[in-house]
């Protein structure tokens, strides 16, 4: 715990600097006018993130500014500065980045590509980190139950991301980045307009971890040797009467990992008697659209989107066990929508959607494990949204009625309501039904790449587990506020997630095996969260954001209900950005979490784990950035200035032929402080 002193210090003095600054006195300006001026200041302040102010529905908007305050290399590690979206280790070998929303796994957030649905399936684990931050324009993030028309997932949110696609980007964007534990990314965008209507962009990206190290000390790689690749093309045709997108995208990821060799700490043991890992990792899609306004004004119109995708993840997730994965997912996506002409701020939204999926999958072990799958899933969905929107109060009531081949008919039913008690105060309520399809291995590969058994009581050959089921609802308040003269804003939400049936990796049952096991009334996992933020502005060239947020997330582990594993309680983040007259940019990240309990505490994971709870630990990260002129950007920073440290994140790793080896202990950084450098470099002609 004694190196995150210096980070909690450093913590504290920007929490004094943000209260001092609250307490000057404000300009003889009113705080409406304050207000009303926002966007003045943004524009000067180079706005980063921020909650829109004019939907129906409360978002929280990520834009390329925001990206650029820390190096995000991958869009995983975007949401290092939000307190929305959490990133953490899966395991302590794997270097497998997880997102969780709403105290809940990725699993549960329905995520898209321009209101495409893009990440599920076997893309779920690591679809976000095979997506290069540097290419999206920007996030879109909703929290609970969300619209109807993109299916019935969502039980925790909803993440929309953006390509940049824009006729103003320039004609080139390069973005190289490199950092002093031999990681390195490259980025290239290129526009081309080909036509007055017609626009085509396309995207390269190589990058990866060319060496590893053991700042843990247990003779384990830290980060996996990986090699990634990204192609990708979106053509897009502006008509009077029409839209129309065409793209594909394509990545591959190749991941190693294990026991190093003696002695070099940066090459993975070839001895057969070594622990070693690897996972590979490929996808393709090709996606469209077509708009079609039926009406001059654009306000009645019919859209069309398809998506064809192929992925694959397979490798040997433990040599010395001969566990090995293979698992094969075929998707088609279809989805038709009418928009009506809106009459007194009275809409709606109706249409239909397919999916075909074949998913073909297996894991095997020599420890007698012998698990395939063969199956087919078609969805066929039809969906209403009956919008209502008026100056105080407006709602969006959505109705779903799905027939799935496996689990039959089900319906999902939301509804959003928004009350705008003022000019800069607003309050929202949301509810509604949401399910979806567990893919209940390849989710919990990270729990597979160890010693442990992997057993169940529900899972036979050829058969999807019940679906899983939960309501979630929540209120959140928005107010725009003025302090020491500046515009702020606040906002607080509190939701809660009540499952029906869920599907749950059971680590506390034993320290020997993972139970992977669906359960259902009165054993279904119930989450609370509730989070408070406050950004805006010190000067005009001075921004902060603060934010806190809370989690009780109880699932049926060994027989009972318990908090959650590796998940803090309370957890409290900090941004600052200073920037000066001549283009200079000061970024500063403080991040600081509670105690994690750590899955089933016994003689096998006593060794250097706090007695079953992980400590206090903050993260500083600090960045300058500096623009020279319109065309080139240059910047270095560190992460995890504090060089706080997890030793030890494996258990039993003295044995990794043993049942009680296992990985899955990680709690904070595993490889300590990190420089880096990088530029960008835009050309407009």
């Amino acid at each position: 715990m004694g190196a995150a002193k210096t980070p909690i210090t450093a913590c504290i003095a920007f929490c004094i600097a943000t209260y001092s600054f609250a307490q000057q006195k404000p300009n003889k300006d009113s705080t409406q006018s304050v207000i009303d001026s926002v966007e003045k200041v943004e524009i000067n302040a180079e706005r980063g993130a921020y909650f829109n102010s004019k939907g129906i529905r409360l978002e929280e908007i990520i834009t390329a500014s925001e990206f650029k305050k820390a190096a995000c290399c991958t869009l995983s590690e975007s949401f290092e500065l939000n307190n929305t979206v959490e990133i953490s280790n899966a395991d302590g070998v794997s270097g497998i980045k997880q997102i969780e929303m709403l105290g809940l796994a990725g699993k549960y957030v329905l995520m898209s590509r321009e209101n495409i649905p893009s990440i599920n399936g076997l893309a779920t684990l690591n679809g976000l980190s095979n997506i290069p931050g540097p290419m999206v324009s920007g996030v879109h993030i909703a929290k609970g139950a969300g619209s109807v028309s993109l299916g019935s997932e969502a039980l925790t949110g909803a993440i929309n991301y953006n390509l940049k696609a824009d006729v103003n980007d320039p004609k080139i964007f390069l973005n190289i980045y490199a950092n002093h534990q031999a990681r390195s990314e490259f980025n290239l965008i290129h526009k081309h307009l080909i036509s007055k209507k017609a626009l085509n962009h396309i995207y390269l990206h190589s990058g990866g971890q060319y060496r590893s190290s053991d700042m843990g000390g247990d003779g384990l790689a830290d980060m996996p040797i990986s090699q990634k690749f990204f192609i990708g093309d979106h053509l897009q045709i502006q008509g009077k009467k029409s839209e129309k997108q065409l793209g594909f995208m394509g990545y591959t990821d190749r991941k190693k990992g294990g026991t190093l060799v003696p002695g070099k700490l940066t090459e993975l043991s070839t001895d057969p008697k070594a622990f070693q890992f690897d996972l590979n990792e490929n996808h393709v899609e090709v996606y469209g659209k077509l708009g079609v306004f039926l009406s001059e004004d654009q306000n009645r119109s019919i859209g069309n989107i398809f998506q064809v995708s192929s992925h694959s993840l397979d490798g040997v997730l433990n040599s010395l066990k001969n566990r090995q994965y293979k698992g094969q997912e075929d998707r088609f996506f279809y989805s038709s929508l009418y928009q009506t002409p809106s009459k007194n701020g009275q809409y709606t939204k109706s249409g239909i959607s397919y999916s075909g999926i074949h998913l073909t999958e297996s894991l095997t072990d020599n420890m007698g494990l012998d698990w395939q799958m063969d199956g087919w899933q078609h969805n066929i969905g039809a969906f209403t949204e009956y919008t209502i929107e008026k100056p105080i109060l407006s709602s969006v009531i959505g109705l779903r009625y799905d027939y799935n081949t496996t689990f039959g008919f089900y319906a999902t039913p939301r509804v959003l309501l928004k009350w705008a008690i003022s000019k800069t105060q607003r309050l929202n309520f949301q509810g509604g039904l949401a399910r979806r399809t567990a893919y209940f291995v390849s989710e919990n590969l990270p729990s597979l790449i160890n010693g442990r058994r992997f057993s169940s009581n529900n899972i036979a050959n050829n058969q999807w587990m019940p679906q899983e089921k939960a309501w979630n609802y929540g209120l959140s308040y928005k107010k725009d506020l003025s302090i020491a003269g500046y515009p702020a804003t606040i906002v607080f939400d509190v939701f809660e997630t009540q499952f029906l049936s869920q599907v749950v990796a059971d680590r506390d049952e034993s320290p020997t095996r993972v139970l992977i096991h669906s359960v259902s009334g009165d054993q279904a996992g119930r989450t609370r969260n509730a989070q408070i933020e406050i950004s805006g502005y010190f000067s005009r060239r001075f921004t902060f954001k603060f934010g806190y947020r809370w989690i009780d997330s109880r699932l049926w582990l060994d027989s009972h209900f318990m908090q959650q594993a590796l998940q803090s309680v309370h957890r409290g983040l900090l941004v600052l950005q200073y920037k000066t007259r001549n283009r200079w940019y000061f970024d500063g990240v403080c991040q600081t979490n509670s105690p994690k309990r750590l899955p089933f505490y016994s003689t096998f994971s006593h060794g250097g784990h706090y007695k079953g709870y992980s400590p206090w630990y903050t993260i500083v990260n600090l960045q300058i950035r500096k623009d020279f002129g319109k065309q080139f950007e240059a910047y270095i920073g560190g992460e995890n200035l504090g060089n706080v440290t997890q030793h030890n994140p494996v258990v039993n790793w003295e044995n990794p032929e043993s049942n009680s080896f296992d990985g899955g202990y990680a709690w904070g950084p595993t490889n300590g402080f990190t420089l880096y450098l990088g530029i960008r470099l835009t050309v407009n002609k």
